[in-house]
């Protein structure tokens, strides 16, 4: 169990005790940790064994532009962007439909938008733990379950899943409620590396 803990019971009460638990640990880090566990992030997605490292010019990744309290992006986002690595941003379009995506162009909400995630080679998803099983542990608004549904469910044309978590937010396998609309993912990415749950 990591410093993030491991809810003690199944369903919504369990996946609200550790969202509380995980927000709180990561709101007690200061701005020097934070710092440093982003340029970790960074330094792992494109480090040995990495499938991001791997990609070519032109391919896609969908990213998220990290909020401050999240594993940090941006040094990631610049790093495939300087390979010629096209990222897409994901677009809160209403409060119950599946996510839209955006070119990542360097400018704040910029014009350009991508039909979906369809063409991603590997998408890095927000979430706040994610156990050895791949159940990730979103925000709880459902826009990530609603937009993955939509993913072809195996095979060659399916995206990498990779949830970002710090390190104590990589849980064993078993340790988060999984319901039935939670789609697994098949690989966790923390400051300390790549994790392979398949």
């Amino acid at each position: 169990m990591g410093a993030a803990g491991a809810p003690s019971s199944t369903g919504p009460d369990a996946k609200r005790s550790l969202r509380s638990g995980v927000r709180a640990a990561r709101r007690a880090q200061d701005d020097g940790e934070r710092a440093a566990l982003d340029a970790d992030l960074a330094a792992a997605a494109l480090g040995p064994g990495s499938p991001l490292a791997a990609l070519v010019a032109g391919s896609v990744v969908a990213l998220y532009d990290s909020l401050p309290t999240e594993p940090g992006t941006r040094g990631l986002r610049e790093e495939l962007a300087a390979r010629g690595v096209v990222v897409v941003l994901p677009v809160v379009v209403g409060p119950d439909a599946p996510l839209a995506w955006r070119v990542d162009d360097g400018a704040d909400g910029g014009p350009h938008r991508a039909d979906g995630i369809e063409d991603a080679a590997v998408v890095l998803l927000p979430a706040l733990a994610v156990d050895g099983a791949g159940t990730r542990l979103g925000q709880g608004g459902g826009h990530y379950d609603r937009t993955l549904a939509l993913l072809a469910p195996s095979g060659p044309a399916r995206p990498l899943l990779a949830a970002v978590v710090g390190d104590p937010e990589l849980l064993p396998a078993g340790a988060l409620p999984r319901e039935p609309h939670d789609v697994p993912v098949d690989a966790a990415l923390t400051p300390s590396g790549w994790h392979d749950l398949r």
